[in-house]
């Protein structure tokens, strides 16, 4: 039946990782430059400074926010099967780890670095860990009902 609960937390999922392309995940105010992080694009706040490259730098973590997206909607109607479905939840979970790991290792580094200045993190950081939560609570629905199906199967 695809009127389950993981498949809400796959929508929930899906959800917080469209929000991402709308809002920003952090500010880097600095002497150099003010620089504002979006996950398909970097933008410098001061006129004359542009980032021709800004869509090369933000590829990896564009590339992954998208396979989230894809993967979750492909997740919702495997609901015949569930192994599938675990696999591919646990794929998600994995890239959206990785995701998070990329932002918080390298791009707050590399902008810190040359913004000059610190870090002011924006509502769109929260939402890879959202949609981690929402990954997590999907497997382990998904779980739950291979157990309860094998244990109907058992009863037979």
């Amino acid at each position: 039946m695809i009127q389950r609960k993981q498949t809400i937390y796959l929508l929930l999922a899906v959800i917080a990782s469209v929000v991402m392309f709308f809002f920003p995940l952090a500010d880097f105010i600095g002497a150099k430059d003010s620089i504002v992080l979006y996950v398909q694009k970097v933008v410098s706040l001061v006129p004359d400074n542009a980032y021709p490259n800004s869509l090369n730098f933000v590829l990896p973590m564009l590339a992954a926010n998208i396979f989230i997206i894809i993967f979750s909607l492909i997740a919702i109607f495997l609901f015949k099967n569930r192994k599938r479905q675990m696999h591919i939840i646990r794929l998600n979970i994995l890239v959206e780890v990785m995701l998070i790991a990329i932002f918080f290792l390298y791009y707050i580094g590399v902008l810190e670095t040359q913004s000059g200045g610190v870090v002011s993190y924006k509502l769109g950081v929260f939402m890879p860990l959202v949609a981690l939560v929402f990954l997590v609570l999907a497997n382990r629905g998904v779980m739950q009902d291979e157990r309860l199906i094998r244990s109907a199967d058992r009863l037979r």
